[in-house]
C-alpha cells in the first residue's frame, strides 16, 4: 500500500468509514489510464478523457467561477476524476462541499495517484459513492435559504452516456424532490407569517411566559397529553390536583373537563384552526399559552390571561423578537405542543416534571384518550391484511372533530385523508415493556427531542407516569400515585407582573416595515417590465443574440439584488416570497446552456416570480395596514 493511498484512506475513514473499508478490499474491474496531454495529467476512461485535454485546471476553475459562493452554499461535485474540480471547490468554497463519485474503479485508482487527505479532512467536505447518502448530506446542511448546486465537467456528463446519464438524471430528481421539501417548509413559513401579522393586535398585549421565570420553583408539574394512558391516571390527577401545576395540551383538555378537572395552563400552538378542541368549555379560569404564529381563532376565546411562548426555531419569531427587543433564547421548541408544554413547566421553575398521556404509541387498541378530541380513532391488527390498521369507530364524529366546515363532503374528505395518512405512516417503536409497538411515524420523531430535553435541562427530575406506550429515555418510568405521594399543596397560583410592550415603538417600526414592502412592490413591478420586454425581444428575434444575453444578465442582476441583498435587509419580505423563489433558484443554478428555449423558460419563470411575489407582498401590506389600525 503506497503512502498516498494510505493518507487518503486514513482521512476518508474519519468522514465515511464504510466507504474507506470498502476501498481497502476493492479490486478494480475497469482501470482508468493516466495520461499526460499538453503538459497536464488526465484520465482516459471508457474511451474518453475525464477532463478538458487542453486545460483541465482552467476547466475546473471556470465551472466554479459560475457557482454561487456563500457560507450557506452547497456545492455538489459530481465526479472525482483526477480531482481538479473537487480540489478547486474544496479550496475556495465558503459553504458545504459534497463529492459524489459512484464509480469505485475511479476512486480506488486515483487515491493512489493524488493526495486528497487535506481536502477530505476539511470540516465542510463530505465524500460518498452512495446517492442516498448524498440526499442525507444535503438535508443536513440545507436550510430555508439554500438549495444544492450541481457541479460537473462536460466529460462526466458524457461519460458512458446511458448509465451515467441515468445517474445524473436520478441525482437531479433527488435535488428536485429536496426542492419540493424545502418548498413545503417555506410555504409553511408563509402561513406562519400571515398568522403572526393577523395576531398583532392581541400579541402586543400578551406577556411572554418567560416573564414568570421560576414562579413555581420547587413545585411539581404534571404535563397532560391525550394518549390512552390518560384514562387510567385521571383519578390520581384529581386526587392530587391541589398539589400540582397542571399543564394540558389542547387534545386532552376535554378529558379533564369531563372529570371536572381544570388545568392551570392550556397549551395550543397549531397554525391551523384547532378551536374545535376547546369549543364549549369555560376557560375563564385557565391561563392560555400559545405561539405568535398560532391560528387567530384560538385568541378569540375568553381565558384568565394569555401568555406567548415565542419558539426560537422559527425565523418569523426571530423577526418579532428583534422588532420588540424581546429575548427568546428561553423558548426551546421542536414544533410539538407537548414539547412546548414541557418547556413551560421548566421555565416556571418546577423541579419535578411528570408527563401523563405522552404514550407516543397506539396501545390497547386506542390511539387517544377515550374522551379526547380524537377519541374515535382505534388501532387494531387486521388479520386478513396481516397488518396494523387505524380506523374510526364513529366516522361521523371523527369527521366533525377535524373540521368546522359546513360542507359535509369537505369534512368527509378531510377525515378520509387523515386516516389515509395515519395508516401510511404507521411505525414501530420500543415500548416501556420492551416490546415493539405500533405508532405514527411523526410520534416516533418526538421521542428523541424529549430525551434531548432531559439532557439539556438536567437540573430537575423527569418522570413518565404513562406506564404504557413508547420508552422515552431520560424519564424515569413510575406510576403517577408514587410520583405524587410526597407533593405539597400549592397555596398561590396567581400570575401577576408589570410587563408591557413598547407599543408606540412597535407601531413605528411596523410602519418602517410597510415602507420596505412598498419599495419591494416597486422593485417587483420593475422586474415584471424587464421580463415582458425580454419576452417581446425573444418573440421578434427567435434566436439568442449578444443583446438578448446582456438583457438576461440585467434581469438576473435585478432578481439577485432583490432576492438576496434586499431580502437580507427586509426579513419580512424574505419570509413572504421565499416559497416563490425556490423553483426559480434551482432552475437558474442548473442552467448551463443559453438556447432560445432555456432563456425563454427562465424568463417565464422570472415573470411568474415577480407577479406572484407582488401579490403576496400586497396581501401582507394590506393586512399590516388593517392590524396596525386595530392595535391599541
Amino acid at each position: 500500500m503506497n503512502n498516498i493511498f494510505q493518507k487518503n484512506i486514513n482521512a476518508l475513514a474519519q468522514k465515511n468509514e464504510a466507504l474507506a473499508r470498502e476501498l481497502l478490499t476493492y479490486i478494480p474491474t475497469d482501470v482508468p489510464e493516466l495520461k499526460q496531454e499538453n503538459g497536464a495529467y488526465n484520465l482516459f476512461y471508457k474511451n474518453q478523457y475525464l477532463h478538458n485535454p487542453i486545460n483541465p485546471l482552467g476547466e475546473a476553475q471556470g465551472i466554479f467561477a459560475m457557482a454561487e459562493n456563500s457560507p450557506v452554499a452547497i456545492h455538489l461535485v459530481y465526479g472525482l476524476g483526477l480531482g481538479y474540480l473537487f480540489q478547486v471547490v474544496s479550496l475556495n468554497s465558503q459553504g458545504t462541499v459534497i463529492l459524489y463519485e459512484p464509480d469505485l474503479n475511479i476512486i480506488r485508482i486515483v487515491f493512489n495517484l493524488v493526495d486528497f487527505s487535506n481536502d477530505i479532512l476539511k470540516k465542510n467536505v463530505y465524500v460518498t459513492n452512495n446517492l442516498e447518502q448524498v440526499s442525507e448530506y444535503i438535508h443536513q446542511k440545507s436550510n430555508t435559504k439554500n438549495s444544492p448546486l450541481l457541479l460537473s465537467t462536460t466529460s462526466y456528463r458524457e461519460l458512458n452516456r446511458e448509465n451515467f446519464a441515468s445517474l445524473v438524471n436520478e441525482l437531479q430528481q433527488m435535488i428536485g424532490r429536496f426542492g419540493l421539501d424545502l418548498k413545503y417548509t417555506k410555504e409553511r413559513f408563509w402561513g406562519l407569517t400571515r398568522n403572526l401579522i393577523k395576531n398583532l393586535p392581541n400579541l402586543v398585549h400578551e406577556t411572554p411566559i418567560a416573564e414568570f421565570q421560576n414562579r413555581f420553583a420547587g413545585q411539581t408539574a404534571v404535563v397532560v397529553s391525550a394518549g390512552p394512558s390518560l384514562d387510567r391516571n385521571i383519578e390520581t390527577i384529581k386526587k392530587y390536583r391541589e398539589n400540582i401545576v397542571l399543564i394540558v395540551v389542547g387534545t386532552a383538555i376535554k378529558t379533564l373537563y369531563k372529570h371536572e378537572i381544570k388545568p392551570d395552563f392550556l397549551c395550543l400552538i397549531e397554525a391551523y384552526d384547532s378551536s374545535k378542541q376547546i369549543q364549549g368549555l369555560d376557560l375563564s379560569g385557565v391561563y392560555f399559552v400559545t405561539e405568535p404564529t398560532a391560528n387567530n381563532s384560538l385568541r378569540q376565546f375568553e381565558f384568565k390571561d394569555t401568555f406567548s411562548h415565542i419558539a426560537n426555531n422559527l425565523p418569523i419569531n426571530d423577526w418579532w423578537s428583534k422588532l420588540t427587543n424581546i429575548d427568546i433564547s428561553e423558548y426551546s421548541s421542536k414544533g410539538t405542543v407537548s414539547y412546548t408544554a414541557l418547556n413551560c413547566a421548566r421555565i416556571l421553575g418546577c423541579s419535578k416534571i411528570i408527563i401523563v398521556g405522552q404514550d407516543l404509541a397506539y396501545v390497547e387498541g386506542q390511539c387517544y384518550s377515550k374522551d379526547s378530541a380524537y377519541k374515535d380513532l382505534i388501532c387494531q391488527y387486521n388479520n386478513e391484511k396481516k397488518k396494523w390498521e387505524i380506523t374510526a369507530k364513529d366516522f361521523a364524529s371523527f369527521c366533525n372533530s377535524l373540521s368546522n366546515s359546513p360542507n359535509e363532503e369537505v369534512r368527509i374528505k378531510t377525515a378520509q385523508k387523515r386516516l389515509e395518512n395515519l395508516n401510511a405512516s404507521l411505525y414501530y417503536v420500543k415500548g416501556i415493556n420492551g416490546d415493539m409497538i405500533p405508532t405514527e411515524s411523526v410520534y416516533a420523531t418526538f421521542i428523541k427531542p424529549l430525551t434531548e430535553f432531559t439532557e439539556i435541562y438536567n437540573n430537575r427530575k423527569y418522570i413518565n407516569a404513562s406506564m404504557i406506550g413508547a420508552q422515552i429515555d431520560g424519564f424515569e418510568n413510575m406510576p403517577l400515585e408514587e410520583a405524587l405521594k410526597d407533593s405539597q399543596k400549592i397555596e398561590n397560583r396567581e400570575l401577576k407582573n408589570e410587563f408591557n410592550y413598547d407599543i408606540p415603538t412597535i407601531i413605528e417600526r411596523l410602519r418602517t416595515v410597510k415602507d420596505g414592502l412598498k419599495t419591494a412592490i416597486n422593485k417587483l413591478q420593475e422586474g415584471q417590465r424587464l421580463t415582458k420586454s425580454l419576452h417581446n425581444d425573444l418573440v421578434r428575434a427567435r434566436n439568442i443574440s449578444p443583446e438578448i444575453l446582456k438583457f438576461l444578465k440585467k434581469i438576473s442582476v435585478n432578481y439577485l439584488d432583490l432576492s438576496t441583498n434586499f431580502a437580507n435587509q427586509n426579513p419580512l419580505f424574505d419570509f413572504i416570497t421565499t416559497s416563490e423563489r425556490i423553483d426559480l433558484d434551482y432552475e437558474m443554478k442548473m442552467m448551463r446552456e443559453f438556447t432560445f428555449d432555456s432563456v425563454n423558460n427562465i424568463n417565464e419563470k422570472l415573470s411568474k416570480y415577480y407577479t406572484n411575489a407582488q401579490k403576496r407582498v400586497e396581501y401582507i401590506d394590506k393586512m399590516l395596514e388593517t392590524t396596525l389600525g386595530e392595535i391599541k
